[in-house]
């Protein structure tokens, strides 16, 4: 695997750090520093794994990708090429990182692991992905090190509700990680299905005509709605559920610590409501380019504009969830 330039590599590295702590802190007692680094680890080397298996496997069904011009040719290779290897991974992971300390994790902490995860599993993608964009690759570093660290971190919510369910029984359903799987994958492939028919159609043409955006739209709302509102909806069941259960939420400093947390969320909600707004508007007044070559740096720029926005909005309503 060819890596990133140092610089992007750091970025990449800076928004991974930035999400462990916030995993930690939001949470009304942060998970043990040794589970979150083993499940961190555990997601980087499991993720490598998964790619060598990837390029010795599969290597002709990732040729194909070009022909994924419909939804109901992108849904299975969403399901068998994405959904599944890549959230079994995160699983996997999870659960290893989990076994040195399984006579004392708590259910939060097992949830937490989850997330770590997930972060490990972005680094690895993130950085492959940045090493690929030659000079865009510190806009490609701070994109995806916030927005795909983002996704893998919903998708880990979801997973991590049922892993958190199964820890508080001891260790005894397995039905539950199962099904936590099973439904994250479902949840992936769907989120993946409608973006690879405008993906596969800009690879070969770079560009993407109306018919292929209308025809893919629906999906694409609807997959990203899906992951966002049942990831979030799951870290506010799960931040709840470790408040009932943990004293540390009746101590006067960490009601302070609250306190504080919500009125930081309601500045970085309101700035990235803000900014989504500002970012609408320039999308409606910029000029449209005069080449016919699409400006690859321009398009980064915007997408991360938006994105930001967007994060800035999540982002601050988490950090009004903390307990």
């Amino acid at each position: 695997m060819t890596l990133a330039p140092i610089p992007a590599l750091a970025a990449i590295l800076f928004c991974a750090a930035l999400f462990v702590l916030l995993f930690q802190y939001v949470f009304p007692r942060p998970a043990p520093w040794r589970l979150a680094c083993a499940a961190l680890l555990a997601g980087i080397v499991c993720t490598f794994a998964l790619g060598m298996i990837l390029r010795r496997l599969v290597a002709t069904g990732l040729a194909s990708f070009d022909g994924l011009t419909t939804i109901s040719d992108a849904l299975p290779f969403a399901i068998f090429r994405v959904g599944l290897p890549e959230e079994g991974t995160k699983a996997v992971a999870a659960m290893l990182a989990l076994v040195p300390f399984w006579r004392r994790a708590t259910p939060a902490q097992a949830f937490q692991a989850c997330l770590f995860v997930a972060v490990g599993f972005a680094i690895v993608e993130n950085q492959g992905y940045a090493s690929a964009f030659g000079q865009h690759a510190m806009l490609m570093a701070f994109g995806r090190g916030f927005l795909a660290t983002l996704t893998h971190s919903l998708l880990a919510m979801i997973f991590g509700l049922f892993l958190m369910g199964f820890v508080a029984r001891g260790w005894r359903h397995w039905h539950l990680p199962v099904i936590g799987y099973l439904v994250t994958a479902g949840a992936h492939a769907l989120y993946d299905a409608g973006m690879l028919p405008i993906l596969s159609e800009f690879l070969r043409t770079r560009d993407v005509s109306v018919p292929t955006m209308v025809a893919a739209l629906p999906m694409v709302i609807g997959g990203i709605l899906l992951v966002l509102i049942a990831g979030l909806w799951s870290l506010r069941h799960a931040i709840r559920r470790a408040a009932c259960d943990d004293l540390i939420v009746t101590e006067a400093r960490h009601q302070a610590a609250v306190r504080r947390c919500r009125r930081s969320g309601n500045i970085v909600l309101l700035l990235g409501i803000l900014g989504l707004l500002a970012a609408i508007a320039w999308g409606m007044l910029a000029e449209p380019p005069q080449t016919a070559t699409p400006d690859l740096g321009a398009a980064l720029l915007t997408a991360i504009g938006f994105g930001g926005a967007i994060l800035a909005i999540i982002l601050g309503w988490v950090l009004r969830q903390k307990r």
